[in-house]
């Protein structure tokens, strides 16, 4: 999703959290490699929703989503340090990021909603745990406004 990809761009941006992780190669779009070394970063999507569709002249535009960026180390402490950069450098930040996938993401507000850490004991008995704290980020963005197209019932399939 688009703003999934704006908060990792603005993540890569971010020199005290890139400092944090080591490289900005170690912050992700989803997913991250099973062979990635910690610490580092994974920006993911949970919602993303219309902020109020009956909003006169907005279209659906102005919408509100919700990702989590899951900040992944060896070590407690430097879990929740790469968290509070994060929190730090995205809280009340608004602007325009040009995204590869589309139009320049036009971001109203970032609040953070709230963080969370847990322990990652590994899928397999071999795998050493990792800590992982979980920053919930609220996003208060102007969609592309929406373009629809004409449903017809009982079309004819097209010719071969």
């Amino acid at each position: 999703m688009k703003f999934v990809e704006a908060i990792h761009l603005a993540l890569q941006q971010s020199t005290t959290v890139i400092t944090a992780v080591g490289s900005s190669a170690k912050i992700f779009q989803s997913f991250a490699a099973p062979t990635t070394s910690a610490p580092f970063i994974v920006v993911g999507s949970q919602s993303d929703d219309a902020l109020n569709p009956t909003i006169k002249g907005t279209g659906d535009t102005v919408r509100l989503a919700t990702l989590t960026v899951d900040c992944v180390s060896s070590s407690l402490l430097q879990a929740t340090n790469i968290a509070d950069h994060v929190r730090v450098d995205l809280y009340n930040s608004a602007g325009s990021l040009a995204t590869a996938s589309n139009s320049p993401m036009v971001i109203q507000n970032i609040r953070i909603d709230g963080s969370n850490m847990a322990y990652d004991m590994g899928s397999e008995g071999t795998e050493y745990g990792v800590f992982v704290c979980s920053v919930t980020v609220k996003i208060w963005y102007v969609a592309s406004t929406p373009a629809p197209i004409t449903l017809v019932t009982n079309p004819s399939p097209p010719a071969p």
